[in-house]
């Protein structure tokens, strides 16, 4: 690492007294004490309210905590960390469990962790110690045999330390890792030069974390004059990318509320009394592949500046459980290019001519924890931005954040390769000329040449490591109106002055056409949207805003709706080869749906199988779905209308035949249908919309958490449907931590959602109680004052454990 890291006994900032007088009487930064003890609250809903001396003995609750809620996930994902799924699991379908262990091995996966957890500083490590001692402490006290939830009594539980949290940390952050199983996967050719295509999982060139919503209102914008925020990221509901809720506290050091993924101490989206913040996922460029030209009669040796280089043979052990329960050791070779591993990649292989290989600009990024304790601790917007400037360790996320005082700031500072001009050049060209690399780039991968240095990362002394963009090149602004963010570039971070100027195009690209969602988005903030959710005023309040995002408006509907619906009426029926359809009763209901996406509205589940047909390039411009194009001088208003000619009702007829063919009528309420599948006690419904067709902001979808071995039965796809299953449209994606949250004279004043509830225990009662508010839009206080905490208490209780370091397994 290029920037020096300097282990702080005092920060610049106000310190608590315990560590000051420990700092005087030689401690140095260790915290007092030989004992960890947390005070925790449990009040409505479970959420856990924590309170410590110090952060070692923070994490120590916090870990004991959510062990209590989730201790089967967190175990489940330490496995997966360690490489040892094949260990427990067998070699899995295809051998996935294999391949995927071979590839984190690899990687280092484990042994990496343990030098970040070196890396970092000393609080940080305490943090660290402490959360993996107290989830240690309620394992210990509960015994596997007893733990509630789907890993009762099974081996692959066990203690773990601080190497094995952070190891599962990394698994996250590291873009690597979800090639893992294309890594064991590469083989080269067999004689004769022809490609091996080894089965591999299904690859998405994006984190599964998906796709959220992010608003940040500045004082012009609000009724209060102060910030205001909407956290709603769009994440899995089962699996370890859920969300835990808590409210941590270190007097005088530390006071922050919000979410992280299950497993992560601390804060990753929430707020403190000055500042607040939410992430999105990123669309820009995390890493790269690169195209090796191989030496003729030598598939593992590549050209590269004209000279020839050997690869890398890394031999791995991967332990692998038998039908019979025993563990055999199975040896694995991964090849490796000084760009880094070679990856077997779909439609691609390994040929006697080409194979492909990877750089992970996470792969290094040992920041990202440090910086959220940082924006943690933030006292003012500038400390809030000191802390990405410091830093530089946000791995693949935006961030969208408020202040007290009133400013919204946005910025898009994950982790990105840094090009040179004139590679970048070249590979636009390349884009345009180059079957491959235009190919690639569809899916949203950059494929360069591996044979020049041009094509090298460059490095630049002002970031956080060789090769990474620096901070001060990375887009940001500060405004007083909004700013916001759902999943598309940073161009159109605010429409009325859109983000426009030298930035890679690896940070993301400008001008070109912007979800249906992020239209939705930004219509709803700059007071364009047909219900004016502000008001008169055109200042939001908290509940105005609030109400605004679950408002559950289908923009698709808005634009397309009603020339579908007159030329519905116009040709009532339509033939389809032998059997003609009548639509005149699919004409009145969509007349008389109310564009949205709520439990009650009826015509959703018709229009989403009408507009289902389509394919999604259709809803990027001008064509088969949309009369009028993309116009980047209208990027919010196109493409839009719909397009002449008979496919529209064709393709309504198509959907009224399949709602049908299911005895389903045409008005069936969407409640009846959206359900959340993980909550198998009870069928709740769900509103929300597909944010990619319907253009709803509250976006709820089926999917999968492919990272996660936690057991759900998914019902099968009705054939010829894009949505609908055999049970309806269930839930397992979609908004997930939702909060409303302004400043006021007083303080922080927030309402919220953890929509697939606190607990993961089927038999707790917190495990479907926040799932039924959401169906209802009955959003919670969020309670931060200490007399809101006292006047909820539901569980108070304090956990205690001598300190000691844990090597683990």
């Amino acid at each position: 690492m290029i920037r020096a890291r300097v282990r702080r006994c005092l920060t610049t900032t106000v310190r608590w007294l315990a560590l000051a007088v420990a700092a005087t009487l030689g401690a140095g930064c260790s915290p007092s004490g030989d004992q960890y003890e947390a005070r925790i609250r449990r009040t409505s809903y479970g959420v856990a309210h924590i309170e410590a001396s110090d952060l070692a003995s923070l994490g120590f609750g916090e870990g004991y905590a959510q062990a209590e809620d989730h201790l089967c996930s967190i175990a489940d994902q330490v496995v997966r960390a360690r490489g040892e799924r094949a260990k427990y699991f067998g070699p899995g379908e295809d051998d996935v469990h294999l391949l995927n262990d071979a590839g984190f091995k690899a990687l280092r996966m484990h042994g990496r962790a343990a030098e970040d957890l070196a890396a970092q500083e000393e609080d940080l490590q305490a943090w660290y110690e402490g959360f993996v001692s107290g989830y240690n402490l309620y394992l210990d006290k509960t015994g596997r045999d007893n733990v509630p939830g789907w890993c009762r009594g099974a081996d692959w539980v066990f203690p773990i330390s601080a190497v094995d949290l952070l190891a599962y940390h990394r698994s996250v952050v590291v873009i690597a890792s979800r090639f893992a199983s294309m890594m064991a996967a590469a083989r080269p050719p067999v004689a004769g030069g022809v490609a091996r295509q080894a089965s591999i999982p299904r690859f998405s060139a994006t984190p599964e974390l998906g796709a959220s919503n992010g608003w940040a209102l500045g004082r012009d914008w609000t009724e209060s004059g102060r910030g205001m925020l909407i956290a709603n990221p769009h994440y899995p509901w089962v699996g370890s990318n859920r969300f835990w809720e808590k409210h941590l506290v270190v007097a005088g050091e530390l006071e922050v509320y919000g979410v992280g993924l299950l497993g992560v101490p601390g804060v990753t989206i929430g707020f403190n009394r000055a500042v607040a913040w939410t992430h999105t996922v990123s669309a820009g460029t995390r890493y790269t592949l690169y195209e090796l030209d191989l030496v003729s009669g030598s598939p593992t040796s590549y050209s590269y500046e004209g000279e020839e280089r050997e690869m890398i043979a890394h031999t791995v052990t991967v332990d692998v459980r038998q039908e019979d329960g025993s563990v055999e050791s199975v040896e694995r070779i991964v090849w490796f290019s000084h760009f880094g591993p070679v990856i077997d990649f779909p439609d691609v292989g390994w040929t006697a001519g080409r194979v492909l290989a990877l750089r992970d600009v996470n792969l290094d990024d040992d920041e990202a924890w440090g910086q959220w304790l940082d924006m943690n601790r933030a006292r003012s917007m500038a400390e809030f931005q000191q802390a990405h400037a410091k830093y530089q360790g946000m791995p693949w996320v935006n961030t969208i954040a408020t202040s007290a005082e009133g400013l919204a700031w946005y910025t898009d500072s994950s982790s990105t390769p840094n090009l040179s001009a004139e590679a970048i050049e070249r590979w636009l060209g390349l884009r345009e000329s180059d079957s491959l690399t235009r190919r690639a780039w569809q899916r949203g991968v950059v494929v360069l040449p591996g044979n020049s240095a041009v094509f090298e990362w460059q490095d630049d002394p002002d970031a956080r490591d060789p090769g990474v963009m620096a901070f001060e090149d990375m887009p940001q602004v500060e405004r007083t109106d909004y700013v916001f963010n759902a999943n598309d570039s940073f161009w159109l971070t605010n429409s009325s002055a859109p983000l426009e100027g030298d930035y890679s195009p690896l940070l993301g690209s400008q001008r070109t056409v912007r979800s249906l969602r992020t239209r939705n988005n930004d219509l709803t903030l700059s007071h364009r949207s047909p219900d004016r959710p502000a008001g008169d005023d055109r200042k939001f309040s908290l509940d105005e805003m609030a109400a605004a995002l679950l408002e559950n408006r289908s923009l698709t509907a808005e634009l397309l709706k009603p020339e579908l619906v007159e030329r519905c009426e116009a040709s009532p029926r339509v033939t389809l080869g032998a059997e003609t359809i009548d639509l005149e009763e699919a004409c009145t209901v969509l007349a008389a749906w109310d564009d949205r996406y709520d439990v009650g509205s009826r015509g959703a589940a018709l229009f989403r199988e009408w507009i289902g047909r389509y394919e999604p390039a259709d809803l990027r411009d001008g064509g088969r779905l949309f009369a009028v194009g993309f116009d980047p001088e209208h990027p919010v208003h196109t493409p839009r209308g719909l397009a002449p000619g008979g496919l529209a009702v064709e393709n309504l007829a198509r959907a009224v035949r399949l709602l049908r063919s299911r005895d389903l009528p045409l008005d069936v309420a969407l409640g009846e249908l959206q359900y959340a599948l993980s909550k198998t006690a009870k069928r709740i419904p769900i509103h929300g919309g597909q944010g990619f067709y319907e253009g709803v902001m509250n976006m709820q979808r089926s999917g999968r958490n492919a990272s996660t071995l936690e057991p759900l039965t998914r019902p099968a796809r009705v054939e010829g449907s894009r949505f609908l299953t055999e049970e309806g449209y269930p839930v397992v994606h979609g908004s997930s931590f939702v909060m409303a949250l302004e400043f006021t004279d007083d303080g922080p004043r927030a309402k919220a959602f953890l929509t697939y509830s606190q607990s993961g225990v089927p038999t707790s009662p917190h495990f479907t109680d926040q799932t039924e508010l959401f169906s209802r839009k009955q959003w919670r206080p969020i309670l931060f004052e200490e007399a809101q905490i006292e006047a909820n208490l539901e569980r108070e209780y304090t956990v205690t454990r001598p300190k000691r370091r844990l090597v683990g397994n």
